[in-house]
């Protein structure tokens, strides 16, 4: 089909969408892209494959829309699933607004007075959810709704469903699963009901229904043949389904006895709103002339039913996505949804809305899009299939042209001038061959790893796998290659490694309990006890319970005379005559108390031998321990950012080769976010409320959410292919393309488990398979399920051809895909279906693959080699050798760091001694100096380095060495030296508010940045917070409802904060009265070679036409001097609301109100851009 849309024309334009394109300074658009740009106002399907440019256009549709007066920008909304892509889209849309008003009101063209008007507002663009959100917490007051209901996290509102579960009281012969699957099973479903907008109720009648009716039915026709077994599972099944439907309800009641709803009711109350209330459709259609509906292809029924009340009778909505990319099923998106937009989102006439695709791939190279376009072809052919048998299925003539054409979607084709590029098509032996080969490839195209400052264009590699237990195996290679990597996404931030070892020092710090974090700590690699330590240690800990058993019968304290005195070591003796034995006090075996009851000289005759290393990290473990837990009563974000230090995770990650120091701590910084989030909603903040939330997010949020994830080019990424959509990479490896896991062997359907919303109640029922219940008995009702699990098994190899087509579409130059002839199971593997759908690539004479090792099917009772013989490894082991695994097949010889780590030091130090006797001797060096665990003593390693630095960092070695004792004393005063002096790399984006501390303190500000320690929001900023949300509620309530019944006002009231006091002051000021024309605006600017970041409080429009940028102030007025410093915040705002609106810097004003002394300031001096780059450059100057 054609990439232009159907449908009338713009008359007139002032500009078309090359012309537009040429005064921006754009390339000019494709004829696909230029007919979108400029198609009419009318509902528009547009069909956007990977990597063909939809944001550009979205972005230039908009442009062009306002620049010749069609609509103004505020009448834009602009929807899509990711903050990410939201403010992506944002930001293009404007900034070439901006451009295009400045070159409006210089004449250099002639616009329409929309975009060339100074006072012209933002286009919207939003998140699904914050607009279904926003939908509710406008219009919910019309159905009961509160405006102050509490949206719950996800860990919160399993927590609500797990007491709910465990207040279930009602039948459970016929439960089979674990308490945990029937909570998630709860949340399932609950969730499905949201997204398909089925009362549970309903749902709970319809499973009544079914069970009753196949209860009737015999189980072969016209005979008494009892059901059987297969039968009565199918029944289990649906009660259980029922009883889960019960638990749903009670869920939803406890939600709304606590005035709370999850994510699921935000999208199916603004659904039921945009259906129940109409003005709501009204005053929406009114402000947004135009919608833009971003990844139409991932929307759920109920997000397509809240656009279709609200948007559809011929508004103009342009849907844009990608069939082929549909990869969220699991998370309630419906691929077929899209086809149906043009149904449902009709013309004003009645027609069917027009298509238009976008078919050029400027990502992709030539041969990696014929790759992609063999995974295309199979889905394009099944939605044909199944479009043609909906059309067949009973509809008159009249029916089948009243539906129109189907939509169609044609291949990628090649970009201009697009470069060849590389697919490579491998089997390998196993698992350990196919990483070995990768590694080397990665080797061979990116030797070089090392992080260069500024370094553009530099190649990114990832390793796409459909299961993240293909990580492992890639881990161990590129550890022993030397390959950096990063593991993005697997199992959330608490399953990264710094993070684990965090969250278990304060489990051991807050618990005594926690015996398994503790192990956590003494066999990772900075303590590494041993296991005969570890036993012997185990021992110490039973003998400890003992001893207390013992005190404890015998009325006596437990301390060191008990412990070290006489008493029985072994048996317990009867207790004395009159004495109470009080069991209930007797504590079990706890490696924790055993640590800190440790005596650096006595040991029990009972125990096995424990080794002096051992017993020496183990008190040094104790005492850090010790030193920690005095800070447990301390604010929770300052002992986090203790901890953080005294493990030194923050040395360790900057030490991290292959990363920079902002991105290898980033989950750190993450973790840090995590806590804060954590203080501003728990009604209790302490350690252990912190660490009970930690568990619940670990089981059911994924273990929180990672930081955004950003192709990396200093190191190669691994992650899944789900996780992979939206990004891309140089060079691509997609391995394990073997039968029955890629495509996956699991296809869920609705009649197994209990967590699914029966298909036919769903909202998209009519592109799922469909099982066949009309049936005389029950024999034909379990061959039709037989036959309904075929029809899943091949609509979820669908889903996997598409999974695969979005990870063949992430690749730039090089696409590599790899099987393996073993794996686990003693039989041989075949290649995927898609990997052998690919082969022909690699023959005839337009060969665009080529084929690598092709390892051929083993002989009959061939003997796996993976399992043949036995691995072992030594453990614990040095970190900077790793693990020495011998016995896997194939596996590379593997070359430790340590040897090349001593001759370093040996040369360092040789280095210091060659400097001689006469240096520096006045440097004194004090007596505390941290001993650094070395690796294990074994055979082979009488003496490492880390014994050496053990000795070298002794006062006895110092004084019996005075020539190393002075240099390493000049040595670390140099260090002291330029510690002082704060060196740090500042980031190139800053916030104003930073900029201002830098302005007051560079020194702080320096420390804080090369070792953040996060901090709580004190009770200025809590009440600055509140103060601001108030006023936000404020305004926004001012022109339906008085001025004293401002939603939520009563929430934000506390005495504490004095915000009652503040708000009268606020409603008797001269602000009461005006209305801003912006709230909360955040603004981004280049001032010098920094990007200055910042949100703007409130911004007003003078009588003149010019602009009052207003900062809110709770605090006290602070002095001349500070203020002076401060005003460089106003400077940045006046400067970027210049630049963003194109207006003179002379129209634009800006003040401190300080509301709790009814107080305006306004400097009449602010630095304009000159004197602003004069600030920043100084600023940097003396912090770096």
């Amino acid at each position: 089909m054609s990439g232009a849309p159907e449908g009338g024309t713009v008359l007139d334009p002032l500009l078309s969408p090359r012309e537009l394109a040429e005064l921006l300074g754009q390339f000019p658009p494709t004829t696909e892209q230029a007919a979108i740009i400029c198609s009419p106002l009318e509902p528009l399907l547009v069909i956007a494959g990977a990597g063909s440019g939809k944001t550009t256009t979205m972005a230039d549709r908009v442009v062009w829309l306002v620049a010749n007066g069609l609509v103004r920008p505020e009448e834009i909304l602009g929807v899509t699933f990711t903050r990410k892509a939201a403010g992506e889209l944002a930001s293009r849309i404007r900034g070439q607004l901006a451009k295009l008003g400045t070159l409006a009101r210089s004449g250099v063209v002639q616009l329409a007075p929309a975009a060339a008007a100074r006072d012209a507002l933002e286009a919207k663009v939003s998140t699904y959810h914050s607009y279904a959100s926003g939908i509710v917490t406008d219009y919910g007051l019309r159905l009961g709704i509160e405006r102050d209901a509490v949206v719950l996290g996800a860990a919160e509102a399993w927590q609500l469903a797990s007491d709910v579960v465990e207040a279930h009281d009602g039948g459970h012969q016929h439960f089979t699963a674990a308490k945990s699957t029937l909570i998630q099973s709860v949340m399932d479903l609950a969730g499905e009901c949201a997204e398909h907008l089925q009362d549970p109720a309903h749902v709970r009648a319809e499973l009544d229904a079914w069970v009753a009716g196949f209860q009737a039915l015999p189980y072969l026709d016209g005979t008494a043949k009892p059901r059987s077994q297969a039968a009565e599972r199918l029944m289990d099944t649906l009660r259980t389904r029922g009883t889960v439907v019960d638990l749903v309800q009670r869920y939803a009641a406890a939600k709304r006895r606590r005035n709370a709803l999850d994510y699921g009711d935000l999208v199916a109350l603004a659904a039921r709103i945009a259906a129940e209330v109409p003005h709501a459709g009204q005053m929406e259609r009114q402000r947004f002339k135009v919608v833009l509906l971003d990844e139409f292809q991932d929307t759920s029924h109920a997000q397509l039913q809240l656009f279709a009340q609200l948007f559809g009778g011929g508004h103009p909505v342009t849907a844009v996505g990608d069939p082929h990319q549909s990869i969220y099923g699991f998370r309630g998106a419906s691929a077929g949804q899209l086809f149906r937009f043009p149904e449902i989102f009709r013309r004003q006439d009645g027609g069917r809305a027009p298509t238009a695709e976008l078919t050029i791939a400027w990502r992709n190279s030539a041969r990696i899009l014929a790759a992609a376009n063999v995974m295309s072809a199979e889905l394009t052919a099944a939605q044909e299939r199944k479009s043609n048998a909906r059309l067949a299925a009973g509809l008159t003539e009249a029916e089948r042209a009243a539906a129109g054409p189907r939509v169609a979607v044609s291949p990628l084709q090649e970009k201009p001038n697009a470069p060849d590029g590389e697919v490579a098509l491998a089997r390998f032996d196993t698992a350990l061959a196919e990483a070995e080969a990768i590694a080397a490839e990665i080797l061979d195209r990116k030797g070089d790893f090392t992080p260069r400052r500024g370094a553009q264009g530099a190649m990114t590699v990832s390793v796409l796998c459909r299961r993240r237990a293909q990580f492992a195996c890639f881990q161990s290679v590129f550890d022993a290659r030397g390959i950096p990597y990063e593991i993005v996404g697997l199992g959330g931030l608490l399953s990264t490694p710094e993070i684990v070892d965090l969250v278990a020092t304060l489990r051991v710090i807050a618990d005594p309990g926690r015996s398994d974090s503790l192990m956590r700590l003494l066999t990772g690699a900075r303590w590494r006890i041993g296991p005969a330590d570890l036993m012997a240690f185990a021992d110490w800990s039973r003998y400890l319970a003992r001893r207390r058993e013992w005190a404890a019968k015998n009325r006596l304290a437990f301390g060191a005379s008990v412990i070290h005195g006489d008493g029985p070591d072994g048996d317990t003796p009867e207790p004395p005559e009159g004495a109470v034995v009080t069991s209930d006090v007797v504590d079990s075996a706890s490696l924790v108390e055993a640590l800190d009851y440790l005596s650096p000289d006595f040991w029990p005759e009972s125990a096995r031998p424990l080794t002096d290393t051992a017993r020496a990290r183990l008190l040094g473990l104790r005492d850090e321990l010790r030193v920690l837990r005095s800070f447990v009563g301390d604010d929770l974000s300052n002992l986090i950012g203790v901890v953080e230090r005294t493990m030194l995770l923050d040395i360790e990650l900057a030490a991290k080769p292959g990363s920079s120091i902002h991105h290898a701590r980033r989950n750190l910084d993450a973790f840090a976010d995590a806590a804060a989030t954590f203080m501003q909603a728990a009604e209790r903040v302490d350690l252990t409320a912190f660490l009970a939330w930690l568990e619940t997010a670990e089981s059911e949020e994924g273990g929180l959410e990672m930081a955004a994830v950003e192709a990396n080019p200093d190191a190669v990424q691994l992650l899944t292919v789900h996780a992979s959509k939206g990004l891309e990479w140089d060079v691509v490896f997609v391995p394990g393309m073997n039968a029955g896991a890629f495509p996956s062997a699991k296809a869920d359907r609705w009649t197994t488990g209990a967590k699914s919303l029966p298909w036919p109640l769903r909202g998209d029922r009519e592109d799922l398979p469909a099982w066949d219940t009309n049936v005389p008995d029950v024999k034909t009702l379990l061959e039709h399920e037989k036959l309904f699990a075929d029809d899943v098994k091949l609509h979820s190899e669908e889903e996997e051809r598409r999974l695969a087509y979005v990870a063949f579409t992430r690749a730039r130059d090089f696409l590599m895909c790899s099987a393996t002839v073993w794996g686990s199971a003693r039989a041989p593997l075949e290649p995927s279906l898609f990997l052998a759908e690919l082969l022909p690539l690699a023959s005839g004479a337009a060969q665009s693959a080529s084929l690598g090792p092709w390892a051929d099917d083993p002989q009959d009772g061939a003997e796996n080699p993976v399992s043949a013989g036995e691995e072992t490894a030594e453990w614990p082991y040095d970190p900077l050798n790793g693990p020495v695994i011998t016995g896997q097949a194939g596996a590379a010889a593997r070359a430790g760091r340590r040897d090349n780590v001593e001759a370093s030091a040996a040369a360092v130090l040789a280095a210091s001694v060659e400097v001689g006797d006469d240096g520096p001797s006045s440097v004194e060096v004090g007596d505390d100096h941290r001993s650094v665990p070395g690796p294990v003593p074994g055979p082979g390693n009488p003496r490492s380095c880390g014994s050496l630095s053990r000795e070298v960092g002794t006062a006895a070695f110092l004084a019996a060495n005075p020539r190393w004792g002075r240099e390493t004393a000049v040595l670390l005063a140099q260090e002291k030296v330029e510690s002082d002096q704060l060196r740090v790399e500042l980031p190139p984006h800053i916030s104003a508010s930073r900029l201002v501390s830098l302005g007051e303190d560079a020194e702080k500000v320096t420390r804080a940045m090369r070792r953040p320690v996060p901090t709580k929001p004190g009770m200025a900023a809590r009440k600055g917070t509140a103060f601001h949300a108030w006023i936000e509620e404020y305004f926004g309530a001012t022109g339906q409802l008085d001025l004293d019944e401002a939603p939520g006002a009563d929430a934000y009231v506390d005495e504490a904060y004095g915000l009652a006091e503040m708000q009268e002051t606020f409603k008797n000021s001269a602000w009461a009265g005006r209305t801003p024309a912006e709230l909360e605006v955040p603004i981004e600017t280049r001032v010098a070679d920094v990007v200055v970041r910042g949100r703007i409080d409130a911004i007003f429009r003078d009588d003149d036409g010019g602009w009052d940028l207003i900062d809110w102030k709770t605090g006290k007025v602070p002095s001349k001097a500070l203020l002076a410093v401060r005003g460089v915040q106003l400077a940045v705002y006046r400067l970027a609301w210049s630049r963003l609106k194109g207006v003179p810097l002379e129209q634009v004003r800006a003040a401190f109100y300080y509301v709790g002394q009814d107080k305006l300031i306004r400097p009449v001096d602010l630095a304009g851009q000159e004197e602003l780059e004069a600030i920043v450059t100084n600023a940097y100057t003396s912090a770096g």
